[in-house]
């Protein structure tokens, strides 16, 4: 059994256990007993939310039982069933309306497939100063149990795709539904987007909420091992829709956060693509005719033409525009216009009779294909990300 982790400074703070359940039966009552005991260890004051989306079984009157006997739990109820966004979405805005800001909310699946165990080094996380702990399958220590290796590979895929387009600082597994929060940073989510701030109906939704507090709250990741071989009814996510919903939410969660780009700064940015474009071309042209010379007397004979000189300054002015540029534009604009500056210098080479090797051609491909999307889903590396 895992070693619980306290936090090295307690605060009186209230935790509230999120649990969004749809035909649980088998293992709800289990679970509240597990959060029970973990939160009796830590010495806890500790509420619990199920809600039941609109389950067939008797998920909700087992959790009520338990409500009975005297454990800290409530029953919200959707009817009928409304999906994991829905659910998750309603146990997060009941829980942040009640809660103080700094009170943690652990959001967990009601399947056994997560153990309460690990949510002490989590919320210990928060008592330090992280806004979001994520119970992670993917750093060292971690592990998955009972989970067919094709499916993990097609996890592993979707979290890599993720994290090449729209990473978080501190994050590998961005759909792991295990997180704790602080109260005021999810408060926080629903004040500027509204029921917005989760709006996918399915598993991607936890993908969701992580893309919609990037560059607002600061993360951080606790090792896990997810127990698929404990869950007691057959699995329902769909792997194929869900990495499509990944893409759809990152072109969603983007274009809400673009902002207009000043044309000043867009026509300089232009003008910076051109100049450094023409300045490769000069600098290609007076590098021709020189030989097999060393690198001294290379760069002695380049220098003596006009047109390497020319080159040299076009270079000069260019970089001296784009740092005008980068520090007034968004990267998710500026890096395709860089970018196509390459591409650029590829056409003004085999305009200018110069032989082009296959592979540069290669390269304008993919940068064009890299620039259509980026353009698609309106992301880019950013440029400062803001934590607490």
């Amino acid at each position: 059994m895992p070693e619980i982790v306290s936090p090295i400074e307690p605060k009186t703070r209230r935790i509230w256990w999120v649990l969004p359940a749809y035909n649980e039966a088998a293992s709800i009552e289990d679970l509240l007993d597990r959060i029970a005991e973990v939160s009796s260890e830590q010495e806890w004051d500790y509420r619990v939310i199920v809600v039941d989306d609109g389950s067939a079984d008797e998920t909700g009157d087992l959790a009520r039982a338990k409500a009975a006997a005297g454990l800290p739990v409530e029953v919200l109820r959707n009817e009928p069933n409304q999906g994991l966004g829905y659910t998750i979405r309603r146990g997060l805005r009941e829980a942040s309306s009640r809660a103080d800001a700094d009170d943690a909310i652990v959001t967990l699946d009601a399947d056994l497939t997560q153990d309460p165990i690990y949510a002490p080094s989590m919320v210990a996380q928060i008592e330090h100063g992280y806004d979001v702990a994520i119970a992670s399958r993917y750093q060292p220590g971690a592990g998955v149990e009972g989970v067919p290796p094709f499916r993990v590979f097609l996890s592993r895929a979707a979290s890599l795709l993720v994290a090449l387009v729209r990473p978080i600082p501190g994050v590998r597994d961005y759909s792991c539904g295990f997180r704790a929060y602080r109260a005021g940073v999810i408060d926080e989510g629903f004040d500027e987007h509204g029921d917005d701030f989760v709006s996918e109906r399915g598993f991607a939704c936890m993908m969701e909420i992580a893309q919609r507090l990037r560059g607002k709250a600061s993360f951080i990741e606790v090792p896990f091992v997810l127990r698929y071989d404990e869950k007691r009814k057959g699995s329902e996510i769909k792997i194929v829709p869900t990495i499509g919903a990944y893409a759809r939410v990152i072109a969603k969660v983007a274009k809400t956060r673009r902002k207009p780009v000043p044309v000043v700064t867009l026509a300089v940015a232009f003008t910076a693509v051109i100049t450094s474009s023409v300045a490769q071309l000069f600098l290609r042209q007076g590098a021709k005719g020189l030989g097999d010379l060393s690198i001294a007397e290379t760069l002695a004979g380049a220098l003596t033409q006009p047109i390497v000189l020319i080159g040299l300054l076009m270079y000069s002015v260019a970089s001296a525009l784009w740092l005008g540029v980068l520090s007034r534009m968004e990267l998710a604009v500026a890096y395709p216009l860089g970018a196509s500056g390459y591409v650029l210098v590829v056409v003004l080479a085999a305009v200018a009779g110069e032989i082009v090797p296959p592979l540069r051609w290669l390269g304008v491909l993919l940068i064009v294909m890299g620039v259509l999307l980026v353009s698609w889903l309106g992301v880019a590396p950013v440029k400062k990300v803001v934590g607490r």
